[in-house]
């Protein structure tokens, strides 16, 4: 009798160990496919923020291209000016990675330098043609393109360190700049590099009231201005790039 009774026990222990493996198991099923549900999700949120990080790249280059196009155009209507965004652009980006500003950086350089006369689409077409000395009401209207530049771009969140840029690359190193008159090291150091690449380019070109310099000429020039009016070590590293393979012009 008591070894029935021993038997039935067992047989009932060994029916609940049973039970309690089979439960375990639909949970353990059921967690493992909720694992596969969470990865599926993860790689669906992961692909969709690719696509949307893509998606948003290729609109920044789309809204950088229009304002490009409208520089371009602005450039396209005078001859003198053709191809000078491009060439500071370039000049800048060489520059920059000189000095030992990171690639990213020392790009972001060279955009501001294409859109860096952007803002003279509000000048009269007159006055950014006029062949002689300009008038100090004359001066006082040209000197609002980089501020009008800065403002064309500043809505561009991903632009932000372009449209400072823009707005300064007419300061000079003695305060003698515009438009708000910064001097030396709080000048941003890519309106800097901009700025020596700007006046550079605009002496190596043909001019309404001059023609162009030699680089020798050019380069005696802006050495003269070095640690006056631009950064003394950025003229050095823009005399030096410039001096073997001076840049060409077309008009």
């Amino acid at each position: 009798m008591a070894g029935s009774v021993a038997l039935s026990q067992a047989l009932s222990y060994a029916r609940d160990l049973k039970s309690l493996y089979e439960s375990s198991r639909v949970r353990e099923r059921e967690l493992e496919q909720t694992q596969e549900r969470l990865r599926n999700a993860y790689q669906q949120s992961l692909q969709y923020a690719i696509d949307l990080r893509k998606t948003y790249r290729r609109l920044q280059q789309a809204i950088f291209q229009s304002l490009l196009g409208l520089a371009n155009a602005l450039e396209a209507k005078d001859p003198y000016t053709r191809g000078h965004s491009e060439r500071v652009a370039a000049l800048a980006r060489r520059i920059a990675l000189e000095v030992g500003v990171a690639p990213g950086a020392a790009d972001t350089i060279a955009r501001a330098g294409l859109l860096h006369d952007l803002g003279k689409i509000a000048i009269p077409e007159g006055l950014l043609r006029k062949p002689g000395a300009l008038t100090g009401d004359e001066w006082a209207v040209m000197r609002q393109h980089p501020v009008v530049g800065a403002q064309i771009v500043a809505p561009l969140e991903f632009f932000a360190v372009g449209a400072v840029i823009v707005r300064h690359h007419h300061e000079r190193h003695d305060g003698s700049g515009y438009p708000d008159g910064l001097r030396g090291a709080l000048i941003p150091l890519g309106a800097r590099i901009v700025a020596v690449a700007d006046v550079y380019d605009a002496l190596v070109s043909d001019r309404p009231y001059r023609s162009r310099l030699s680089h020798a000429e050019a380069a005696r020039l802006i050495g003269v201005e070095a640690g006056r009016t631009l950064d003394a070590h950025l003229v050095a590293l823009c005399i030096r790039l410039t001096g073997d393979a001076p840049p060409q012009h077309s008009v």
